[in-house]
């Protein structure tokens, strides 16, 4: 994995983080750059690790099923992060305490990560027990500080929503990919 491929991957990972998580309505940028390479298109090459959190069976790698009668909050996310070694580095130094906040952050049920080589992308997929437990973590230090620097870290046609669901397969990086399509079809 190259350098800008792993800073794609970590960037959209800040992106969760940073955007508020919007939803559905319009949440996101329209796209200005290559059309295979926007938010509401899936990458050829998208490269997924699997989930993981505390929500993921062990022995199967599957999300744990919401409890009965309820929904999960699923947050998806796209961005490319801007060129330069001076990116990188705020963005590492920002990273280590998002990170250190997802660790112990009540309500993660679950985050997946990926990347695609080709557009220098990286996708989120966050599984939060609650909308109002999603809120505490993007009102929490570590993001608010993250949130007022997204425009320095990350291209402006990043795009991030969210959703309730209890159905599995409502809960993929695909779903989010046709989820912000619609928000970018919706913002034109």
């Amino acid at each position: 994995m190259t350098s800008r491929a792993i800073a794609a991957t970590l960037l959209a990972a800040l992106v969760v983080i940073t955007s508020g998580c919007g939803s559905d309505g319009g949440a996101a940028t329209p796209q200005d750059s290559t059309p295979e390479c926007t938010g509401g298109v899936l990458e050829a090459d998208l490269q997924a690790e699997p989930l993981s959190g505390p929500g993921v069976d062990p022995a199967t790698g599957a999300l744990r099923p919401a409890p009965e009668g309820s929904s999960y909050t699923i947050s998806s996310t796209y961005g490319i992060p801007r060129p330069g070694d001076a990116v990188m580095q705020r963005y590492v130094q920002m990273f280590g305490a998002i990170q250190a906040q997802l660790a112990s952050q009540r309500g993660l049920v679950a985050m997946q990560l990926a990347q695609s080589s080709s557009c220098g992308s990286g996708r989120t997929l966050a599984v939060w027990e609650s909308t109002e437990a999603m809120y505490e973590f993007v009102m929490s230090p570590a993001h608010l500080e993250a949130m007022n620097a997204v425009d320095e870290l990350v291209e402006p046609n990043y795009a991030v929503t969210h959703w309730e669901t209890a159905r599995a397969d409502e809960m993929t990086l695909e779903e989010g990919v046709r989820r912000i399509k619609t928000s970018e079809a919706a913002a034109r």
